[in-house]
């Protein structure tokens, strides 16, 4: 049995156009490894990550035939459960951490909230284990960024703060999504290097969600191409170069090459057709 496993999960949001089908009918499982989840903004893969957490809410409906994580049925459990798995067994790195912090409660506080309420450390502990973390996402000056309100971060630091956070419990089911955009190239490689570490030696399953092919392709072990809400090819990663799909060909040739042509990159042709 897998650590999660999905069937046929749909994710629709209620519109005055009419309804919207952000997910369409996907299946996948993941166990201790590291999938990833590729293709375009608008893809849904976010929406997939979402919905997993069930943080999907009205006017979003999320239904399948099977979202069951390590045995429980996602879709049934209360709300109660529900939490109690959210953040200590599945974690979620959010995209944007100016949206997905608090704006009013310090880096400080909402590291350690759960470490004091699910946890029942002290202040004092809670923040030494906070601190530890800040500083395996080479955040060096923890002490300071603990004070600090989340408009004071730059939009790096806020990423490494929310990857710290998200890790503090070590979960074990974590969703990055594009959890190393705003990263440089030595940070992401430490971050990377954590993940790869809890994923090897705790045996952490990681959805990765990404725009970035060539990263995926070096670092996670599967790869899921998502178009218009469906996956429409799977692959190991050590293959992605050879993708076959019409529409991941397309993402691998409007990447640019150090030293290639320098003329105007191709263009993807989408086709719905893709989809069906």
């Amino acid at each position: 049995m897998s650590l999660l496993e999905i069937e046929n999960l749909r994710v629709n949001f209620d519109t005055e156009a009419g309804p919207v089908e952000a997910v369409r009918g996907i299946g996948f499982e993941v166990d201790r490894e590291r999938v990833a989840i590729v293709g375009e903004s608008g893809s849904g893969k976010s929406v997939t990550g979402r919905s997993i957490l069930r943080l999907v809410r009205p006017p979003g409906r999320v239904t399948a035939d099977t979202l069951r994580f390590d045995g429980q049925d996602l879709l049934t459990l209360t709300e109660r459960k529900m939490r109690a798995i959210r953040g200590q067994r599945i974690a979620m790195v959010m995209q944007d951490p100016k949206f997905a912090l608090n704006a009013v409660m310090t880096i400080g506080d909402q590291m350690t909230e759960g470490l004091r309420r699910r946890d029942g450390l002290s202040r004092r502990k809670a923040t030494a284990k906070a601190i530890d973390m800040l500083r395996a996402v080479q955040i060096r000056d923890g002490e300071r960024v603990m004070r600090a309100y989340p408009h004071e971060m730059s939009g790096g630091m806020g990423q490494r703060v929310m990857i710290a956070m998200m890790l503090i419990p070590d979960p074990d089911l974590l969703i990055a999504d594009e959890p190393t955009s705003a990263l440089d190239v030595t940070v992401q490689a430490e971050v990377l290097a954590i993940l790869d570490d809890l994923v090897k030696e705790r045996g952490m399953g990681l959805i990765f969600i990404s725009h970035d092919l060539r990263l995926v392709s070096r670092f996670c072990d599967r790869v899921l191409v998502m178009y218009l809400g469906q996956i429409v090819e799977r692959l190991d990663a050590r293959n992605l170069d050879a993708a076959q799909h019409p529409y991941t060909r397309g993402l691998l040739n409007c990447l640019p090459s150090i030293g290639g042509d320098r003329g105007p990159l191709p263009v993807l042709n989408r086709e719905a057709s893709w989809a069906e």
